[in-house]
């Protein structure tokens, strides 16, 4: 054992894998890493007259799958390798309904909108670079929506083909599942839908056999799993489910197989988000895989956060609350799964899971100090129930700005003559003796959790072009947003007022090239003073960023400190003798 384990070590260091086990802390093999032993594997073939009747082979459990009737899966037991047998599990798909969702303009804001993904697009994080792995029914990518989709991989596990599409010989409506989860995910067509993580990286394993004339989609579903798991998935989405011969004395956590292969595989860093199933109201219906406790079971709820009545609820048989968390079934969009464009609704928990995986390789871009492990804990952690959780909702709807920010500092980085964002500018963070080089990602924003609280600086790292303004402020565990602002040189540029109309107040920006004194003072229309504030003898410099100490801050008050009305106004700055006049708008 020993060397095969050094051996597999070697082996896992050059797969697609490794990056991930090393930054999950795992990156030596273990014995669920190893191939079933193959004269153990000849034995049973023999056994059971010829290596056909081997179906599937799992690492994950020592195990393999095999076609036998009762009595040749009896005889197996005279073996002295085979520790045990069991039938193999076989899904609850049901075929998908789905309602046309035509006239509809960004049809899945909603959706995103209800777990604030919407809000991480808008910071720029996508999924890029992140690797999901999907294990569904199939996938067809002809949708308009898929143009854009990189696929690093795809495998038929049902079929034993490179082809996860429908292909002749499948029954009707094989990938229309995997399809409209799919697109959940990685659909993107502008102005008409988005995918929760549409810029990631993707890994389809068609694993299950709609017409049901195959009793082995648990090992396919293993099978699959363990597949991604060495093409360097970083986290799984699936959405089917597996009950059959189960009872609900075997949800618990260690008794059905794709709960212990899912659990394997999160031990590994890639966790598993499964779908809690469909068969609600009554507590305790949840199904393999979604029982294990490494398994983030994902519930469904309507548009006004109300619980799906279909969706399954925990809690596990050992008394673990289920779900984790929950996320849009009811009238879930997604892009029509049978056609080239033309967008859908549909329910279940099915559509609940990408939802919730989206999020997860969203906060990794954002977060490349995390884990997988460590998104879905902010997951949980910030949900709208965090602090009461129940077997219904879980810990509650994934809130993915709060889960952005949870024990992190957070911001944006922007110049500060223009206010715009910089994309891969480089920061230093210190708190107390520790001190770290982040970056902002490619809308401007950065995150970056240090794992300690307390007062912490913001400052330049000396590596990019411009003088970041130090920000500071104090850490706890929810976090902090900061804004980040950049004097480039003085450039002599004309000054500026923002924003300019104004609701409010306004801020004016500008250069200084000498030691002098600074004033700006406010006019209405007709010539009649407003307001003033002088700075005497100020340094040369850019004085841009709308903070205290940089631009001047004008509040929209006169010096009776009433609200102006709405109107045109001026602002005469002055530096030294040098006078510059710059038209305000204020509307009320």
């Amino acid at each position: 054992m020993p060397e095969r384990l050094a051996a597999r070590t070697a082996e896992l260091a050059a797969l697609p894998s490794a990056g991930r086990r090393l930054r999950s802390g795992c990156p030596a093999a273990d014995e669920h890493d190893l191939e079933p032993w193959p004269v153990y594997v000849d034995l049973v073939a023999s056994e059971l007259g010829g290596p056909s009747r081997i179906r599937t082979a799992s690492r994950y459990l020592d195990a393999v799958s095999v076609t036998a009737d009762g009595p040749e899966a009896r005889s197996l037991l005279s073996l002295p390798c085979v520790a045990s047998i069991r039938p193999v599990g076989r899904s609850d798909y049901a075929p998908l309904r789905a309602e046309p969702a035509g006239g509809a303009n960004e049809i899945s804001d909603g959706q995103l909108g209800q777990i604030g993904l919407d809000s991480l697009h808008a910071r720029g994080f996508t999924g890029e670079g992140i690797v999901i792995g999907v294990l569904d029914t199939g996938f067809n990518l002809v949708h308009t929506a898929f143009s854009g989709i990189e696929v690093l991989g795809r495998y038929d596990f049902v079929n034993d083909d490179p082809d996860p599409s429908q292909q002749p010989g499948d029954p009707p409506g094989q990938a229309t599942h995997g399809t409209a989860v799919l697109s959940i995910i990685a659909g993107k067509e502008p102005g008409l839908f988005t995918g929760g993580a549409w810029q990631a990286s993707f890994l389809l394993a068609k694993t299950e056999d709609t017409s049901g004339e195959y009793p082995q989609e648990e090992d396919f579903w293993v099978e699959g799993l363990e597949w991604l798991d060495v093409s360097g998935a970083d986290l799984v989405s699936s959405s089917l489910g597996y009950i059959d011969w189960y009872t609900y004395e075997d949800m618990d956590g260690g008794t059905a197989v794709t709960t212990i292969a899912a659990d394997i595989a999160a031990s590994h860093g890639m966790p598993v988000v499964n779908a809690i199933g469909n068969l609600g109201p009554d507590p305790g219906t949840l199904i393999a895989p979604s029982d294990g406790d490494s398994v983030f079971a994902v519930g469904g709820v309507d548009a006004s956060g109300s619980m799906a009545v279909f969706s399954s609820r925990g809690p596990t048989y050992d008394g673990r609350t289920k779900p984790e968390v929950c996320a849009r079934a009811v009238y879930a969009a997604f892009a029509d799964p049978d056609g080239t464009s033309g967008y859908s609704w549909g329910n279940g928990t099915s559509f609940a899971t990408p939802l919730v995986s989206s999020a997860a390789a969203v906060l990794l871009q954002a977060h490349p100090e995390w884990d997988p492990l460590d998104a879905l804990w902010a997951i949980r952690s910030t949900a709208s129930r965090a602090s009461s959780p129940d077997d219904s909702l879980g810990w509650g709807i994934v809130q993915a700005e709060a889960a952005f920010r949870w024990h992190s500092v957070t911001g944006s980085v922007r110049r500060s003559d223009t206010g715009a964002l910089l994309r891969s500018y480089p920061l230093d963070l210190s708190m107390g003796e520790g001190s770290w080089t982040i970056e902002t990602g490619p809308g401007g924003w950065f995150a970056f959790d240090p794992g300690v609280f307390g007062p912490f600086v913001i400052t330049g790292s000396g590596s990019a072009e411009g003088s970041v303004i130090p920000v500071s402020g104090n850490l706890g565990e929810e976090g902090v947003e900061v804004a980040v602002y950049v004097d480039m040189p003085a450039s002599g540029a004309p000054s500026t007022a923002f924003p300019n109309p104004s609701t409010g107040g306004v801020w004016v920006g500008y250069d200084l090239d000498r030691h002098c004194t600074v004033s700006l003072s406010i006019f209405g229309v007709t010539g009649q003073p407003v307001w003033s504030a002088v700075r005497e003898d100020q340094e040369p410099g850019s004085y841009r960023a709308p903070l205290d100490g940089q631009a001047f801050w004008w509040d929209g008050s006169g010096e009776d400190g009433s609200r102006v009305p709405s109107g045109v106004y001026f602002a005469v700055l002055r530096k030294g003798n040098t006078p510059e006049v710059l038209k305000l708008a204020i509307v009320r």
